[in-house]
């Protein structure tokens, strides 16, 4: 069987055959970097053998795993969202994420799918001086911390430039929330997974359809098991249904509220604790970035324990506590704040499991 992936229009230049091969060897040759290198290998994947594609889960829970996935689950799922995004041959798409991860990959699945026309840039921080003068990209998957970059250039410069946007890498609290809520150009928050080839279910964040729910894509469908974790259904791909950690308040078949992670819950004193609830509303009086999450204690179960980024103001214990003191109730204050560097993903997501490591290792309170 040959591979379907057999055209990529590219800032407007379509290529076909070894002509992709070289645009992708020459985007290493003239920028060796880990970005371009893991760009390449997935169009090499994607347009030579039978197009089937490998893709690493990103670590946020625990030890990353490899999985593979035929052709016609990427093209399954890249239908899934041109159908949710209204996308359309000839429609630009911007790449932004690394393609070491499912979420750059199935960009470039999309592209070559879809009929899109990719706009190619590296994934760092600041997007706003690669994007070009005028161009607008009508479909733009992000993370929280590129769009945020992207706003301290004003929300006008983001409603010229994007006419969709798919956020990812984790929950959005606090200002970056506010202000999406000031953007005209409609935002969505996807749930999905590297087992479910990206998101099964988008949140929009903002304009009249703002919505507080996971609604599912066309064709996706949800249920919970005894403990309340959700099990997605995807008819689409060759595994019909994926179980998931994550536990939800299901409201029907095709909506859900995200809970949190079942191995991430706080057990405290008979109390279910949700780290993501607590983060939720402690953003609006932590500036700096912050988690949460629990560690054994003898007479309470679990106890909380914050770690907290240092930064101007964020020294004091105490201090911390008066400000955590208006949005927490007393039994989800936590017992301990630990200060550091807070260890992430490559897609921007706290790992907690990491957190937890470092704290039972011995990391010094500050």
């Amino acid at each position: 069987m040959s591979t379907p992936f057999v055209r990529l229009t590219v800032s407007g230049i379509t290529m076909e055959g070894d002509a992709i091969r070289d645009w992708a060897d020459a985007l290493v040759r003239d920028h060796d970097t880990e970005w371009t290198r893991s760009l390449r290998d997935t169009v090499q994947e994607l347009v030579t053998g039978d197009g089937a594609m490998t893709a690493r889960t990103s670590g946020t829970t625990g030890r990353p795993k490899e999985l593979r996935f035929p052709a016609k689950d990427l093209m399954a799922s890249a239908h899934l969202t041109g159908e949710a995004f209204h996308l359309r041959p000839g429609d630009t798409a911007l790449l932004a994420l690394p393609c070491n991860f499912i979420a750059g990959k199935m960009m470039l699945v999309r592209a070559f799918v879809l009929g899109l026309d990719l706009r190619v840039v590296p994934p760092q921080g600041d997007l706003a001086p690669l994007l070009g003068a005028g161009l607008t990209h009508d479909f733009a998957p992000l993370v929280g911390s590129q769009l945020a970059r992207l706003l301290e250039h004003g929300g006008p410069f983001v409603d010229r430039h994007f006419g969709s946007i798919l956020l990812g890498g984790g929950p959005v609290h606090g200002r970056l929330r506010h202000a999406i809520r000031g953007l005209s150009v409609p935002v969505h928050q996807g749930y999905g997974s590297t087992e479910t080839l990206t998101h099964v279910a988008l949140r929009r964040l903002n304009g009249p359809e703002e919505h507080d729910d996971y609604r599912a894509c066309p064709g996706v469908g949800f249920r919970v098991d005894d403990e309340g974790r959700l099990i997605v259904r995807t008819p689409h791909l060759s595994t019909v249904e994926h179980r998931t950690s994550d536990l939800v308040e299901l409201l029907d078949e095709t909506r859900f509220l995200w809970l949190g992670r079942a191995d991430e819950v706080i057990l405290s004193r008979g109390r279910k604790l949700f780290p993501e609830d607590l983060e939720a509303r402690s953003h609006s009086v932590l500036e700096r970035p912050h988690a949460f999450f629990g560690e054994p204690d003898e007479r309470d179960g679990q106890r909380v324990v914050l770690f907290l980024e240092p930064g101007p103001g964020e020294h004091d214990d105490d201090a911390v506590l008066e400000r955590l003191k208006r949005v927490l109730r007393p039994h989800e204050l936590p017992v301990r704040i630990l200060r550091g560097p807070l260890p992430r993903t490559g897609t921007g997501k706290v790992q907690r499991a990491r957190l937890r490591d470092q704290a039972s290792g011995g990391l010094a309170d500050t």
